[in-house]
């Protein structure tokens, strides 16, 4: 008996009577019975001394290795003996153990709530069954809600950020407490409001990191007006891709022009012996049609009149929802091309319409003609030289090409080329010369700088809009707030609506945007927490109230 005592519940009221040891079921019952004398009347608070009768209860306890484990106890009854009291007769109360009227232990309920925290009622259940824990996935999900929520301290350094409870529809604010690296709170709405007032009930905060959300530097003022607001690094390098982008995408014919330098540059070495074979074959794309092209280029030509359209509407005073109404686009796309003042090309395939086999044509006429027609373990060695498609889109490809009776055997030669593939070049994109404009210029390969270079030397737009965003970068990433001012001056004075607008709203921002370059805070730690919300939410399926998801994000961190 004396491991059991070890392994049972720490109490000097509890003896073991017996156990009982069923190997076909699996399990262990253990006979125990209470010995106390007295019981405190949960009504009046009195000691109880008669004993009325005795009752059993049944428990569910922790299993040991594979077998299940059922307590059954014995307990007592007791009168009460205080007269003013209501309640004649009273059970005894197994407060270490379990809570009244439970049919199992405190701590097979910790360790259920926990399974709920950490999975949720489905995930939850099949993991217990592995830990022969049964139990339906509403008991788990009732000892989550029944757990009450964390106390926390008023933090001395927030983060603040927004997510969606449900997308485009609802969003809440999470709230986190940087020095601990835990959330403290989800609040409902993305407003100033529901901060401002929850700042206001825990004064003390010091300092408070956000994004560039104008709604949360209001509701942060009015609620901690004495706090140091502080805006994200990372969301303000995010807002300046965003704006270069948009000069980029009215500069495709440049970034077009150097793309298909640097793809010459680099892969004319790389075709030369394959020239002769891919002489007689189609040169542009497999999949689309001449017409096609001619009736893309008429919708962008439209686009562009309407684009101009809008603009001429918005310079003589129109509402954006006239404008949409007259013009017979969303309000969204209006304000969208209210955005650009010039109408952005039409951005192209990043794989320019071909099929992902296609750069790797002459090495699969190379192994139709080695091997007679039959290759075998043709896509193990495309995927050897980068081929990123799958088997269903190389058969695809294999198939059109037999279609265009390119799929020819001839008679082998005693001198036929060894030839070898490359992958394809990918078009300088507006979002790929973006990313590498703004990457670190220490990083920067050698061919990447004369890239950048080449750019500038394309228009003076370009070129301004670069050394901004260079100059930007250097600011932040150097942590220059001396610069800042200067560089607002240089922006707002550019010609450059998108920068322009950029450099204002940093300007109504200036004291947190300052305070980033001299802080060391940051919302990385906020960002992660509301990736891990997205996955919990996710993992409910959407079937989960606010309060169940609540309790998973503030407990389980």
């Amino acid at each position: 008996m004396e491991p059991l005592e070890h392994l049972l519940f720490d109490s000097e009221h509890i003896q073991i009577q017996n156990y009982e040891l069923d190997c076909a079921q699996q399990q262990v019952r253990i006979y125990l019975c209470s010995t106390p004398v007295t019981a405190a009347c949960p009504v009046c608070g009195q000691a109880a001394h008669r004993v009325h009768s005795h009752y059993e209860r049944t428990l569910g306890d922790l299993p040991w290795a594979d077998y299940q484990v059922r307590i059954q106890i014995e307990v007592q009854k007791f009168f009460c003996d205080h007269s003013a009291c209501p309640r004649r007769i009273l059970s005894e109360r197994l407060n270490p153990i379990a809570a009244p009227w439970a049919r199992r232990t405190r701590r097979l309920n910790t360790q259920l709530s926990d399974l709920g925290l950490a999975l949720g009622g489905a995930a939850g259940v099949k993991l217990g069954q592995k830990l022969h824990c049964q139990v339906s996935r509403n008991t788990i999900l009732r000892l989550v809600m029944r757990l009450p929520l964390p106390q926390f301290a008023t933090p001395k350094i927030l983060g603040v950020d927004d997510f969606a409870f449900r997308k485009r529809r609802r969003y809440g604010t999470i709230l986190v407490d940087l020095d601990t690296r835990r959330p403290i709170e989800l609040l409902e709405g993305r407003s100033g409001e529901p901060i401002a007032s929850w700042l206001k009930q825990h004064p003390g905060v010091g300092i408070v990191s956000r994004d560039r959300s104008s709604a949360y530097r209001s509701g942060i003022t009015a609620g901690a007006p004495n706090a140091t607001q502080v805006a994200d690094r990372f969301h303000l390098l995010q807002n300046l891709a965003t704006v270069l982008e948009q000069i980029l995408r009215t500069q495709t014919q440049s970034l077009k022009a150097i793309g298909q330098i640097e793809s010459v540059t680099v892969t004319a070495a790389m075709i030369a012996d394959a020239a002769q074979l891919l002489s007689g074959l189609v040169p542009k794309s497999e999949f689309g049609a001449e017409g096609d092209e001619t009736m893309g280029s008429e919708h962008w030509q439209q686009r562009s009149a309407i684009h101009q359209q809008v603009w001429d509407l918005h310079r003589q005073g129109w509402s954006t929802a006239a404008i949409a109404q007259h013009v017979g686009m969303s309000i969204r796309t209006v304000q969208r091309d209210l955005r650009k003042p010039e109408f952005a090309d039409p951005q192209p395939r990043s794989d320019d319409g071909d099929s992902l086999a296609a750069p790797y044509r002459n090495y699969i006429l190379e192994q139709y003609q080695r091997q007679g027609g039959r290759p075998r373990g043709l896509l193990q060695a495309l995927q050897q030289q980068g081929y990123q498609g799958g088997d269903r889109t190389l058969r695809r490809y294999l198939q059109w090409l037999r279609e265009q009776k390119q799929l020819i055997i001839h008679p082998q030669t005693s001198q036929s080329a060894h030839l070898t593939s490359s992958p394809p070049a990918l078009p300088l994109t507006a979002n790929r010369a973006t990313w590498l404009i703004m990457q670190l210029t220490a990083t920067r390969a050698a061919e990447r700088q004369q890239v950048i270079q080449k750019l500038k030397a394309q228009s003076s737009t370009l070129k301004t809009a670069i050394e901004l965003t260079e100059s930007f970068c250097d600011l932040i990433r150097k942590r220059q707030p001396n610069q800042f001012e200067p560089w607002l001056n240089e922006a707002a004075t550019c010609g450059l609506l998108p920068f322009q607008k950029f450099a204002a709203g940093l300007r109504e921002d200036g004291a947190a945007v300052k305070a980033a370059m001299t802080l060391p805070v940051s919302n990385g730690v906020v960002e992660g927490h509301v990736n891990r919300l997205k996955m919990l939410k996710r993992q409910m399926y959407g079937r989960a109230g606010d309060e169940l998801l609540k309790r998973r994000v503030l407990l389980a961190s």
